[in-house]
This record gives structure tokens, C-alpha cells and sequence, in this order.
């Protein structure tokens, strides 16, 4: 169960982190910037990515149960 809430719980930080990224990057002139837009990008798809991973081995291991 820790680790369906946890995925779950990526997942949704991952999706935050990309509704950020689109209100934030706008208006971005500066390298930092575009730095920062970078992370926000390359956080939300890490979390999106470790949070499926750990919510489909949850479903498979309970699936074969």
C-alpha cells in the first residue's frame, strides 16, 4: 500500500511541477531562467516517471497475488 500511495503521490507532484513550468516560463529572457524551466521540466518528468514505475509493480504484485 506505501507504495501505490507513493506513485500516486509522484504522479501528482510530477503534474504540479508541469502546471508550474507552464505559468512560470512565460516570460523567461534571462539564462537563469531558462535554467530554471529546464529543472522544472526534467523534475516533473522524473517524478511522473519513478511514480509509474512504482505504481505498476504495485499493480503486479498484487495482481499475481
Amino acid at each position: 500500500m506505501k507504495n501505490l500511495r507513493s506513485g500516486i503521490s509522484l504522479i501528482i507532484l510530477g503534474n504540479l511541477l508541469y502546471i508550474s513550468y507552464i505559468c512560470f516560463a512565460l516570460n523567461e529572457s534571462t539564462n537563469f531562467g531558462k535554467f530554471t524551466s529546464g529543472l522544472l521540466v526534467g523534475l516533473s518528468i522524473g517524478c511522473n516517471l519513478v511514480g509509474i514505475v512504482l505504481t505498476v509493480s504495485y499493480i503486479s504484485k498484487n495482481k499475481s497475488k
